[in-house]
Formats: C-alpha cells, structure tokens, sequence
C-alpha cells in the first residue's frame, strides 16, 4: 500500500468514525419536533383549568381515527355530545362564579381594594362628564370653551381612571381572584376553538386520516390485512379508555349531584323553618345555612319593618363547580337571634336574597342533570363506536385466515405438482438426459409460479401493475443482460439444433466434449484440433450460455457422431503408386462399409427433402506427388469415439499390404482412368 492509499484510508476511516459519533449523540433530533409538540400540550393540559375540558379533548383526538362512514357518523355524534357537555360546564362555572366569588388573601386582597377604588373614581369621573355636557348645553356661548376645556379635562381623566381599572382588574385576575373573569376567558378560547365552532368535526373524521389509514385500503393482501389489524387495535384501545373515562366523569357529576341535592333538601327545610317561625319566638335559636353559607333568624321573616339585610355572614360559604374544583359539602352555621334586630350591620340576610341562592342551586342541579345525560349518551356513542371496531376487526382476521389459507393452498400445490413431475416424467419413454433437463426446468418452472402467488397474497397487486411492470422490466434486462442471455440461450442451446452432453462441438474457438448444459453455464471437456490427435487436453472449460449464444458454435456430431478421418502413406519405391493407392482405398471401404451405410442414412434423415443432394459415404482417394516420392491420402468415415481404434486398424492393414509382393512393379504400372 503507498504512502497515497493509507493517506486516503486514514481520511475515511476518521471521517467513518465522525460521522458514527455525529450520528449517535444527535439521535434524539430525529424525534425532537413531535416530542416537543407532545410536551407542550402535556403542559397545556396538566396546567389548572377551571373548567374540565376532558371530554371535548378526548372527542377531538379519537375524531380523526374515523375511517368509515359509519364511524365518522360516531366520531361527529361524539364531538357534539362533548362540545355540549363542556358549555353545560361553562353554564354552571358562570353561576358558580358568580354566586361564589374567590375567597379574598393577602396577596389578591390589595388587587381588590385597587379595582374597587379604580371603579368609584371611574364612576364619579363618568359623572363628572355627564354633568358638565349638561352644563355645556345650558352654557352661555361665551362660556362654552371654558366649559369645553373640562369637559376634555374630565374625558382624559376618565380615560386614565378606565386604563387604572383595567390594569388592577387585569392583576386581580392573575392573580386568581376574579373567579368570574377566569371563567370567561377560558370560555372565550373555548368558543374559538375549531372543536366548537364544528371545523374540526367537519374533517375530522375523512381527509387525511382515512386516506393514510391502512383500514380504508381494499387490498385483500396478508400484508393490508395485518396493517389493518393493529390500526385497529389501537383505535379499540384509545375508544375504551375514552368510554372510561366518560364512566368516571359521569361519576364525579353523580356523587357531586347527590351532594347538591341533600344541600338543597336541607336549604329547602331551613327556608319552611323560617316561614313557619313566629316573630315572638325570635329569640330562639335558629341554625342553617345554604349551599352558600347563609345564615338566617326569625327577624328575616317577610313582613318584619325592622328587618335589614346584612352582607356579612358567619359561615363559609362552600365552592361548587364543575371539572377540577370539587364540591364542599353544606355547611350549617347557627345564627342566634333574639328579637327582630332592627342594627343595619346585624349578621341576617333578607329571605328574597335566601330564595335566589335556592334558585342558583336548584338551576345548577338541573345543569349537573343535563350534564349527566349528555355523558350517558356521550358513552353509549364511545360504547357503540367500539362495537363496531372490533366488528371490522373481526372481518379482518377473517381476511387473514383465509390469506394464510390460500397460502397453504398454494404450498400443497407446489409440493404435489412437484411429486406428480417426477412420477411423470419417470414414465415418458424418452432419453434420460432429456428427461432430466425437461423434468428440472418443469419443476423450476412450478416453484416459480408458486413463489409469484404467495408475494402476491402477500403483499397484493401493486399499483399501476403494467408501470411498474415494464419499467422493472427495462431496468432488470439492462442490468442483467448477460443473465437473461444465458438463461435464455440455455433453450436455445437445449432445442433441436443445439447441442447434448457426450457431443463433439467448437464454441467461438473452443473445442472439446460437451460434459453439461446448465441454465446458465456450459462445461466442455476441451480437446485439440480436428486435425490434431483429438486426445482432451485434461482442462474443463466453463462459460456462459451467452458465449455461446452471442458469438457461434459448431456441433460435429449427429446421433452417430459421425466425423471424417484420413490415413497419409508414402508409395514405396519401385511400387505402382496407383495400385497401392487402390488398394489403400479397397481396404478402408471394406473396413468402413457399415459405418459408411449408417451415416448416409442418418445425414439423409437430419437433411431436408429440398436441401437433399448426392451423399457418398466412400473412402475418397488422393494422390499427391512429393520430393521423397509419392503421397497417398485417403478419407473415410467414421465414428468420433472410435476414430483412432479404426485408424490403427487401417495402418495395420496397409503394413500388411506393402509386405504384400502382389503389388506391381512400377514399370509395369500404368495410370487409372
């Protein structure tokens, strides 16, 4: 390795080694958008709210799990239920917050006195406007401007004191002491909320959801069915926590209502008390209070002149809404009375204010009543929405089973048809090197079709099949060019003018014994030139089927392996070169006569009728003057495999022949005609 090359491989190595480090300490980028989008919106619902939102955020996720026109019915009956069970939640927060204003502390305590005393210089500087515009229209014209400049005067400090009072109120609500004003302004983002004003139910249940949706696929593969399962299995586990979780909402309302009754019951009972309590036995002890606290005497009696009401009361009054602040049970607070207090500052209240507090619970009552109800129903939707998931999800387990069964089906067709090949070709009456190739491809081509069902029951049909088709198509035969040539050269190679295993061939200069034809390789057992001895030369040569395909090949054998030979003898000195010449030729027809019969014959029947010419099987005579003396060549017929025994057979002869003192003398010779 040069000094280059290490120089090189140093650089990528640390770059390698860079690039794996960059990429393990900036894992948890690849995920940071979602997680932190998931974290504010675990913020924004784990921040206090007063209101509980639950049930309309619940509707809101499971909304876009909808996919078929049936569940988007449910997941648009869910949205409105829960949009309506959170504005009966609103309802009763306003009259909570109203009837029970935050409880005054030390640090909202100050805020309050600053907003009271902001709104008292408002009122009396908006007083001071009216008055002066009264005293503009009275005004001499003379005085009109002075009046004019007081009445801008008057304005300007209006505007500040407005600007005050809003400042303090504004403090005082974040500080949490205007109930009423958190209420509102939770209620205000709710009603501009997609959810509510009914964008998101309109799209909540199609568009993109079903689209990406692996249950609104048709595709009746093992694969959409599987995808199809666990898509459902999730929508089933998030629609039954939803169900519980509507449960457990409608059993907070209930154990609240309950609470709120017996208030009430005993709110109603104090009130007959009191009516039916003379005004001479005022002086009696009286105990009860509302759900608000209240406390009352027989001097609150209607009817009574002497009786005041007071703003201050003894008991606590309980806090009732709805969501995440829970329901203080009634608190009686005994209110002793001896007479008819006549003291403005006296600790009773009018029974007019007692009667609206009646009223408040009993119109909250009735707004917990509704809200029940459109929980139950909100529920039954959660209930019947997971009665049909699970129904689809049955279907698609049908559809599974019956993909693996089609599976099954086509093994078994494989694994039988794979028997009945053999048990079929075992019998056909045929070469069995041709059986065995036929038989292989047959099976191969079995195992093929079978492979193509089962990726198609899988995986399905894809997506404008005849495209993607021919662009693989394309892309396979430019990359696997030399594959597809051999494989396909391998028929070529196998038809009838190809070439066998055991036949004597040359394939673009290589030439030998042909030892095996693949599907994509040939092997040839390579010999020397047909001139040469022909003896292998001990290599065995093995190429693709596209070499032969793509250039050219020779096929020297027939059925017989027929092949042409030739013997070269010198005429002997003083011999007759034409008489041992002929006798030469006698000697190799007579040897060669049945091989000769058998090749016409079989040439005749590989040639065409209308190709057929003059064959002649017969030793051919050639006789070539030399330097040394006379050259004598003659070419017979014979088969490959028994090329050099008939050639030694032949010498043989002809040394027999020349030891043969019949032959004549050279002057008594004379040439053949």
């Amino acid at each position: 390795m040069t000094r280059g090359q290490k120089t090189v491989l140093a650089v990528l190595t640390l770059l390698v080694a860079a690039t794996a480090w960059a990429i393990l300490y900036t894992r948890d980028w690849a995920t940071s958008a979602r997680r932190l989008h998931a974290d504010q919106m675990r913020a924004v619902h784990a921040s206090p709210q007063i209101v509980d939102t639950s049930a309309l955020q619940t509707a809101q996720q499971v909304a876009p799990l909808a996919v078929t026109h049936w569940e988007q019915e449910y997941a648009q009956q869910a949205l409105r239920l829960a949009d309506r069970s959170v504005d009966l939640s609103f309802n009763a927060a306003l009259e909570d917050a109203k009837e029970n204003p935050a409880p005054l502390t030390a640090e909202t305590a100050p805020l309050a006195a600053r907003v009271k005393d902001a709104d008292a210089r408002l009122n009396v500087d908006q007083d001071r406007v009216a008055q002066l515009a009264e005293a503009l229209a009275k005004a001499r014209p003379s005085a009109k401007d002075d009046v004019q400049d007081q009445i801008d005067l008057a304005k300007a400090q209006e505007s500040l004191d407005q600007d005050e009072l809003d400042d303090a109120h504004e403090d005082l609500t974040r500080a949490g002491g205007d109930k009423l004003s958190l209420v509102q302004d939770q209620l205000d983002q709710h009603e501009a909320s997609e959810a509510h004003t009914g964008k998101s139910a309109a799209g909540g249940g199609g568009g993109t959801g079903q689209a990406a949706s692996p249950e609104s696929s048709r595709a009746a593969n093992l694969v959409a069915q599987v995808e199809a399962i666990f898509s459902l299995r999730t929508k089933e586990s998030l629609l039954q926590q939803a169900r519980q979780n509507a449960l457990a909402r409608i059993a907070k309302d209930t154990a609240e209502h309950e609470a709120l009754e017996k208030q009430l019951d005993d709110e109603k009972a104090q009130k007959r008390i009191l009516r039916r309590r003379p005004v001479a036995n005022a002086g009696a002890k009286s105990s009860g209070a509302g759900a608000h606290g209240l406390a009352n005497t027989a001097a609150n009696a209607p009817g009574n002149p002497s009786s005041k009401p007071s703003d201050n009361s003894s008991a606590t009054p309980p806090v009732t809404s709805f969501g995440n602040a829970p329901v203080n049970p009634p608190v009686n607070a005994p209110a002793n009375s001896a007479a008819a207090p006549t003291d403005a500052a006296g600790a009773v209240v009018s029974q007019l204010t007692f009667v609206k507090h009646l009223s408040a619970d009993q119109k909250t009552l009735a707004l917990y009543d509704k809200r029940m109800e459109a929980e139950e129903a909100l529920a039954t939707t959660y209930s019947n929405w997971l009665a049909l998931v699970v129904a689809r999800r049955h279907a698609f387990l049908h559809g599974l089973f019956l993909c693996i069964l089609w599976i099954a089906l086509v093994v078994l067709f494989v694994f039988v048809a794979n028997i009945w090949v053999q048990r079929l070709f075992a019998e056909l009456p045929m070469d069995r090197r041709q059986l065995h190739t036929m038989q292989g491809v047959t099976m191969f081509a079995v195992q093929v079709i079978g492979a193509c069902l089962i990726l198609l029951i899988v995986f399905g049909m894809p997506n404008d099949f005849a495209t993607v088709l021919a662009l693989a198509g394309a892309g396979i035969t430019v990359a696997m060019k030399d594959f597809i040539v051999g494989f396909f050269g391998w028929f070529v190679l196998m038809g009838n003018n190809g070439i066998r295993p055991g036949d004597w061939v040359e394939i673009n200069g290589v030439a030998g014994e042909v030892l095996q034809v693949g599907l994509l390789h040939t092997v040839i057992l390579e010999t020397g030139s047909w001139a040469d001895a022909g003896h292998p030369t001990g290599r065995k040569v093995t190429f693709v089927n596209s070499f032969a395909i793509e250039g050219h090949y020779f096929n020297f054998s027939t059925s017989g392996q027929w092949l042409w030979d030739e013997i070269e003898v010198q005429a002997p000195a003083g011999k007759d070169p034409y008489a041992v010449a002929e006798a030469i030729q006698k000697l190799a027809a007579e040897d060669t006569k049945q091989n000769a019969e058998l090749a016409k014959k079989e040439w005749e029947r590989v040639t065409p009728s209308y190709a057929q010419k003059t064959f002649s099987a017969v030793p051919s005579l050639s006789v070539t003057p030399s330097g040394a003396g006379v050259d004598i060549r003659v070419r017979y017929l014979t088969r490959a495999d028994e090329r050099h025994e008939v050639r030694g057979r032949l010498y043989r002869s002809v040394v027999e022949l020349l030891r043969d003192e019949g032959i004549p003398e050279t002057a008594q010779a004379r040439p053949s005609t």
